[in-house]
């Protein structure tokens, strides 16, 4: 177990389910298509009674900057507490593992992108689910088809209605 800020310990326990950046940016405000506050509140529900842990690939981060500078942009929001709260309850709140990928998980995204599927970041976490056993929770349709069209495994990559349906 780890020690959160907060003094609560949190437990690695249940599915080990492996998050997309998708996942990552409501906690910066920012809504995702298809992601609604009720099922945010379940997935997070579902961890605090050990029936998932989440996962991250510090390499996220290279989407999540983007994507929080564009949106701030776009809606002209000066976003600097906002990022910082949020960087913080995601680093050391101990709600989610920081992990790496293995050599095997960097092995098998180099043959993802030799097989033509450029998002390096989206072979990476596919890659890491695959070498670690756990679900990729994605609402990624493309990089499921492509993976299905190249004979690799998808049973264990869903998004978030597939996984709460799945732990209910």
């Amino acid at each position: 177990m780890k020690e959160n800020l907060r003094g609560s310990k949190m437990s690695y326990t249940g599915l080990k389910v492996l998050l997309d950046s998708t996942y990552i940016l409501p906690s910066f405000g920012i809504e995702v298509e298809g992601l609604l506050d009720g099922h945010i509140k379940e997935l997070r529900e579902a961890a605090l009674r050990g029936k998932v842990s989440f996962y991250c690939l510090p390499l996220v981060w290279i989407e999540i900057i983007g994507k929080v500078y564009r949106e701030s942009l776009r809606l002209g929001l000066e976003v600097k507490e906002i990022v910082e709260d949020a960087v913080r309850s995601l680093l050391i709140s101990g709600f989610y593992r920081w992990i790496m990928p293995s050599s095997d998980a960097i092995a098998l995204a180099f043959k993802l992108r030799a097989l033509g599927h450029k998002d390096n970041i989206d072979n990476l976490l596919y890659a890491t689910s695959v070498t670690n056993g756990m679900i990729f929770l994605t609402i990624d349709e493309n990089l499921r088809s492509f993976l299905a069209n190249k004979g690799f495994k998808t049973d264990h990559v869903m998004d978030h209605v597939k996984l709460l349906s799945k732990i209910k």
